[in-house]
């Protein structure tokens, strides 16, 4: 397996928990632990899983890309 493999491989396994996170945050899952030990509001925490999910797809895109990584 390539690195280049490797890379998308933890990318995707990070964007598909975020995702699904965020999916289950909209669903209705109970999070004010969460709030409570990162010591985020709910928009500052949405606006940070917005930025991981955004992050995770264009750091994928941009390794899947590129002609230096085998």
């Amino acid at each position: 397996m390539t690195s280049k493999m490797i890379a998308l491989r933890i990318l995707d396994g990070i964007f598909m928990a975020a995702t699904g996170f965020v999916l289950l945050v909209i669903a209705g899952l109970p999070i004010a632990w969460m709030l409570a030990l990162l010591d985020m509001s709910l928009r500052e925490f949405q606006a940070f899983a917005l930025f991981v999910i955004f992050s995770s797809l264009l750091l994928i895109h941009a390794i899947a890309t590129s002609d230096s990584a085998p």
